[in-house]
């Protein structure tokens, strides 16, 4: 009875026994249930990071790097990217059982607990790359607590990620000092290259780092940093992934630092434009090797021309829309102004507005290359202009006067074509002017009174070298090409042919032969006060502006486009990568309906107020008192109504547009529109 009852009790102690396990692991595995779901692996926070943006030239080649916005360089790259010894140091240094555990390295957390409680103290961790990762992502004070969650939040990633995932973002985001952040912005920074090229001794001193980033850096704490290399690459040695000899070499090794700036010094001034575009950065149509020998180009023409002297440069390839180089100044670390972007500053275009005016003459079948035109003086209300050379030529035809940039003939076209409609075409064309370009010129704006820009001027000459086709400028491989036609091929290819190298020699290459010339068509101007000298052409292929002077606006006598700009144009015209000899077709001839008129110099106009004049209204209205070159009998007409003897005069006119008409009792007349505002 006794024994039965023994039996009894100890059956009962075991089912209790056994009851208290199932609970405790009930316990235990709902608790562990309730950790997982509480700590989720943060994956989307892992793909959200910021990161550095980086800049590419048309063949891949970093141009700039830039600070993420929480100020760290951040450079993400593939594990294809990156040194295979990388990774093997980081892991034989970091976690050896990284390929083995599911997260938590329970293995390494027992003889840490040991190792801990016989020291008294902290003397080992179990934090496995999984675990460091969650900690990057997440940083918090180091509790017991909080190792629980990364623990949990470690199993999670090392079920949502693979392994090699794990690693590669271990490897992005791990402190190597300062601001670095990642592999690839450390080797860069410490050794001038990519994490691809990193050797055996460059990895071990990398992988290093992570475990102390402010008393490990190499360029700060060379020793230190020496002395944790070589135990990793000891661990490196255990773990059977390097030999004997192999270390010993890797060890033997002093530690070599090229340091390198990690924003990069190529083509600032284009940089600096394509990331106020797009401030993530990305692949644009740049070619770096082209930037380089424009830039050498721009160098030595500046330097033979007076103190103070600056250029600016602008290359677009035609059949894209890309700018592939962009010179905004010859010194961009010249504290007078070497940030100013040339290429983009208001500047007078001076006489290559002419080829504009010229093109809707054409479009309008107003003239072809054979129409006389008049070079003579002539006075538009007290305004005598002249041309540069200070002489006139008579009787000429519109080719010559467009390639021999005759101010009269140019004023005369732009006369009869109308100065708005002249503006409109360049405009359409892709030229962006600062101010309404007839209200602030007038006539005068057909010389390059108004202002513009070079990357506009040029992008214009784009749309010639396209057969009239205007495309929006790209700085990126994937910007959106948007087009429209705007100019008559033919009047385009008669532009070519007007304006090329072949029929206009360049000083450039004066003493070669036809045809050892490269083919270009281009038109140079020169500002008022000599401030401004440009060239700007294209060949087909690519359209190029040139820009001299000084960005002060201080003029000067060497400041003349066809002798500092074009030069520069021409050569940069002869590069290997640009350079065309074969010459394109000659237009098709086309009728002239109505024939410019040469003008007579008792010819009707209308002196006061001058046509394309701007006023501003005092009190109610604004006083004109109209004025022809002529007396007697003569018939006025304010904007469609007759005006009697005493309004003939001088009348008041409110704010608007406004057309003033003189008739002449035989029918002759002339047209003045002003506004008023």
């Amino acid at each position: 009875m006794n024994l039965v009852c023994r039996i009894g009790r100890l059956l009962s102690r075991r089912r209790r026994a056994l009851g208290l396990l199932v609970a405790i692991s009930a316990g235990f595995g709902a608790g562990a249930k309730w950790m997982l779901n509480s700590n989720p692996f943060p994956l989307e926070k892992l793909r959200a990071l910021p990161q550095s943006a980086v800049l590419y030239d048309h063949a891949g080649r970093v141009l700039s790097r830039s600070l993420s916005i929480d100020e760290q360089w951040r450079i993400p790259i593939s594990s294809q990217d990156m040194s295979p010894w990388l990774a093997q140091a980081t892991v034989a240094v970091e976690d050896e059982r990284f390929e083995s555990h599911p997260g938590v390295d329970l293995l390494a957390v027992g003889r840490a607990s040991l190792q801990n409680v016989f020291a008294g103290r902290v003397v080992s961790g179990a934090s496995t790359l999984d675990m460091q990762l969650c900690r990057m992502l997440d940083p918090r004070p180091r509790t017991l607590w909080v190792k629980l969650s990364e623990s949990a939040r470690a199993w999670q990633a090392d079920h949502s990620l693979s392994k090699d995932e794990v690693l590669r973002a271990y490897l992005n985001l791990a402190p190597y000092g300062g601001n670095l952040q990642g592999v690839e912005a450390a080797s860069i920074r410490y050794f001038g290259k990519p994490a691809a090229e990193l050797t055996l001794p460059e990895s071990a001193l990398l992988a290093g780092i992570p475990q102390s980033p402010s008393r490990l850096r190499p360029d700060r704490f060379p020793k230190a940093a020496k002395k944790r290399r070589d135990k990793v690459l000891l661990r490196m040695l255990a773990e059977g992934m390097i030999e004997y000899g192999t270390a010993l070499d890797a060890m033997a090794e002093p530690i070599r630092l090229e340091p390198s700036g990690l924003s990069g010094s190529s083509a600032r001034h284009f940089v600096i434009d394509a990331l106020g575009l797009r401030p993530s950065g990305g692949r644009t149509f740049l070619n770096l090797s082209l930037q380089h020998e424009v830039e050498r180009l721009a160098k030595e023409q500046v330097d033979g021309l007076p103190f103070g002297t600056d250029a600016a440069v602008v290359v677009i390839d035609i059949e894209t829309g890309g700018l592939v180089a962009m010179v905004g100044g010859t010194d961009f670390r010249d504290p007078s102004g070497g940030q100013v972007n040339a290429a983009k500053a208001w500047r007078s275009p001076g006489s290559t507005l002419k080829t504009f005016v010229y093109a809707t003459a054409a479009t309008e079948r107003r003239l072809d290359e054979n129409t006389i035109l008049l070079d003579q003086a002539e006075s538009f209300a007290g305004w005598i202009p002249a041309n540069f050379e200070g002489t006139f030529s008579g009787e000429v035809t519109a080719g010559d006067a467009l390639r021999s940039s005759l101010n009269l003939p140019a004023i005369q076209v732009c006369r009869e074509v109308g100065a708005a409609k002249s503006a409109g075409i360049a405009e359409a064309c892709g030229v962006r002017f600062r101010w309404d370009p007839v209200g602030q010129g007038g006539l005068a704006f057909v010389l390059g009174t108004v202002e513009t820009n070079l990357i506009d001027l040029t992008n214009a000459y784009a749309t010639l070298g396209r057969k009239g086709v205007r495309r929006t400028l790209r700085y990126f491989i994937d910007d959106p090409i948007r087009e429209a036609s705007v100019l008559d091929v033919r009047v385009c290819t008669w532009l070519d042919g007007e304006l090329s190298s072949r029929r206009l020699p360049s000083l450039a290459f004066r003493n070669l032969s036809e045809e050892s010339i490269p083919w270009f068509m281009r038109k140079t101007g020169t500002s008022s006060g000599r401030r401004d000298a440009l060239a700007i052409g294209h060949n087909g292929r690519f359209a190029v502006g040139v820009w001299v002077g000084r960005l002060s606006g201080m003029g000067d006598q060497a400041y003349v486009g066809s002798r500092s700009a074009e030069p520069l144009l021409a050569r940069i015209f002869d590069l290997a990568h640009i350079r065309r000899m074969d010459a394109p077709r000659d237009p098709l001839p086309w009728v002239v309906e109505k024939r410019i008129p040469l003008p007579r110099k008792d010819r009707l106009s209308i002196e006061r107020p001058e046509s394309g004049s701007v006023f501003r209204r005092v009190g109610v209205g604004f006083e004109i008192r109209p004025k022809a070159n002529r007396t007697g009998e003569l018939f006025w007409f304010l904007d469609g109504r007759a005006l009697d003897s005493e309004e003939s005069r001088r009348t008041m006119v409110g704010s608007g547009h406004h057309e003033l008409l003189c008739l002449t009792a035989t029918g002759e007349f002339a047209l003045s529109r002003f506004r008023v505002h």
